[in-house]
């Protein structure tokens, strides 16, 4: 927590030089190349950790039942540290290459029912019982995007743009239970998982010299993870942006 107190208030000052200093003028330029440490938020979006029903019937036992599992979920929204590196072949369009990443928690409910179904439908309630258990989740994104800019001022002090790339999520889960019922959701959940993503998303910067400004991003996340099936979580920040060579 106190590096993420650190790191903010460092990049609040570079912003605020890069702010204040002189006038500006047109900063995107041919064959340069842009550097952006950023600070972020991370929203995350349904299924969390994969929500989902799952109903079994046993007929083995005395009086023969129906289980049925609802599970349910939650991913905290948190902070993320990221960096970026992009290329200018013009002003107006660049490839740009991204990492960033993210520690939470995350909480899924279980709300496991049992019927008799000894006799015809409908079935009679034996138990209503519901159970949470917590997790640790970590996720690093890594990507490479196009991004096409647009002006917003004669000068070039305020720059738009809009991006979309692929990339790769890596997402790490750490748990443990000593609760039975618990213990195979959690089994489907643990370990690491790589999946391909997809982004999308825009952003503007206002510079306030030649070199430097600061930059505003917010992205959209999609990705499909084989134990949680679908998923796509929020991506904004602010960041610091520096712009080196150039034609």
């Amino acid at each position: 927590m106190r590096g993420a107190v650190v790191f903010k208030r460092m990049l609040l000052a570079f912003v605020a030089v890069a702010v204040l200093r002189g006038p500006a003028w047109a900063q995107n330029r041919d064959k340069a190349w842009e550097v952006t440490p950023e600070l972020g938020w991370v929203r995350f979006g349904a299924p969390h950790l994969g929500d989902g029903t799952r109903v079994v019937v046993v007929t083995a036992s005395t009086p023969p039942r129906r289980e049925v599992m609802v599970v349910t979920s939650e991913i905290d929204d948190g902070p993320s540290y990221g960096f970026r590196f992009g290329y200018h072949w013009t002003k107006k369009q660049m490839i740009e290459f991204g990492f960033s990443g993210t520690a939470t928690n995350g909480i899924f409910h279980e709300h496991k029912t049992v019927y008799d179904t000894t006799a015809p439908p409908p079935d009679t309630l034996i138990s209503d019982v519901n159970k949470s258990e917590n997790v640790s989740v970590d996720l690093i994104v890594g990507h490479a995007n196009y991004v096409y800019n647009f002006f917003m001022h004669h000068r070039g002090k305020v720059v738009g743009f809009v991006t979309g790339g692929v990339g790769l999520v890596n997402t790490s889960i750490f748990g443990q239970t000593a609760d039975p019922d618990l213990q195979p959701v959690l089994d489907g959940l643990v370990g690491d998982e790589n999946s391909i993503m997809i982004n999308y998303g825009g952003g503007i910067r206002f510079f306030g010299s030649e070199k430097a400004g600061i930059r505003f991003d917010i992205r959209q996340v999609r990705y499909d993870s084989s134990s949680r099936t679908r998923q796509d979580h929020i991506e904004a920040g602010v960041a610091l942006t520096l712009l080196l060579g150039g034609a």
